[in-house]
């Protein structure tokens, strides 16, 4: 059977669901981030007979292209889609009538939905792939994420999932690092069996000791918000410093991606009055880009020249 797994790249949640996917159906591995989702979508084939995918964010400003993807290999192919971000009634009967399973669940993360989409394919190591996407989610308390660790040792899931996590962010851009890992997941090896993942966390973790006055002194801080632009920083730990840094409900970092476009994480805390997720999509699509995610984790894609724009208009609504 020709089985294809496309899920998310940048962090645990999204390989962890992949890696369980693939060794649930044996699938080829097409990893994607969500600006170039329709793009990899293309790459699977007609004759696909199954096709998985998980942790995408397909509710988007690209929602069109994507539909018509899922109608084209839904023709030949039993497709399910995974995932816990935001998605619109209207958008999951659209994929229902295309003829995709839609497995949505806002409450628990992606990796805990694809776990318990094929529980009866995984073994018994699968319960951890599961937890470290929850616990990296900051989705640990939902209900089956919170029952299922309190069958487990819950130092040992923390530790193996801020393990992979730090990796992940160490090896950032590294090519190859993330089909890796999903791919030694998906043998069930637990984080610290995969090799360069105990290394790179340490490394990640060295860096990460010493940010602390640096994005202190190179952050700013606007309302409620504190952000900054950083060239060789993981974003998603730049926001999240941020927020210490200088004692506020969100914090906002940006990298350069592509010439002319930033890529922007957002992170916040209990205090943050908002759904980061679909403020930052409602508002990064007004400015010529797209976004989503999380109430408290999120990201977006706007141009370089629009980044002022962006600020402003988070600023206000947090």
């Amino acid at each position: 059977m020709k089985a294809y797994c496309l899920s998310h790249r940048k962090d645990v949640d999204g390989l962890g669901s992949a890696s369980l996917s693939v060794a649930a159906t044996g699938g080829e591995l097409i990893l994607s981030d969500y600006d170039d989702l329709v793009e990899n979508l293309r790459r699977i084939p007609d004759d696909a007979e199954r096709v998985v995918l998980s942790d995408l964010g397909a509710d988007s400003a690209d929602f069109p292209e994507f539909l018509e993807q899922m109608e084209r290999l839904a023709a030949h192919a039993k497709i399910t889609y995974i995932d816990h971000h935001y998605m619109s009634e209207g958008a999951k009967r659209k994929l229902r009538k295309a003829g995709v399973e839609v497995v949505h669940d806002t409450k628990e993360c992606a990796s805990m939905l694809t776990y318990r989409t094929f529980k009866d394919q995984l073994p018994e190591r699968a319960r951890l792939i599961a937890l470290c996407g929850a616990v990296t989610d900051y989705m640990d308390d939902s209900p089956l994420a919170k029952k299922m660790m309190e069958q487990s040792d819950r130092q040992f899931v923390l530790l193996e999932a801020s393990m992979l996590s730090y990796a992940l962010g160490r090896k950032e851009g590294k090519e190859g690092f993330p089909e890796m890992v999903v791919r030694e997941l998906s043998r069930m090896k637990h984080p610290h069996e995969i090799l360069g993942v105990p290394q790179a966390a340490v490394e990640e973790l060295e860096k990460i000791a010493q940010l602390g006055e640096f994005v202190k002194a190179h952050g700013t801080k606007k309302g409620r918000l504190a952000y900054m632009v950083t060239g060789q920083y993981s974003t998603g730990n730049i926001a999240k410093l941020l927020i210490g840094a200088f004692e506020v409900p969100v914090g906002v970092a940006m990298k350069e991606k592509k010439k002319g476009w930033y890529e922007v994480s957002l992170r916040g805390t209990s205090e943050c009055k908002v759904h980061l997720g679909r403020t930052v999509a409602k508002i990064s699509v007004s400015l010529g880009g797209s976004g989503g995610g999380h109430r408290k984790a999120a990201g977006c894609r706007v141009p370089v020249s629009k980044v002022d724009a962006l600020i402003r208009a988070l600023a206000k609504k947090v």
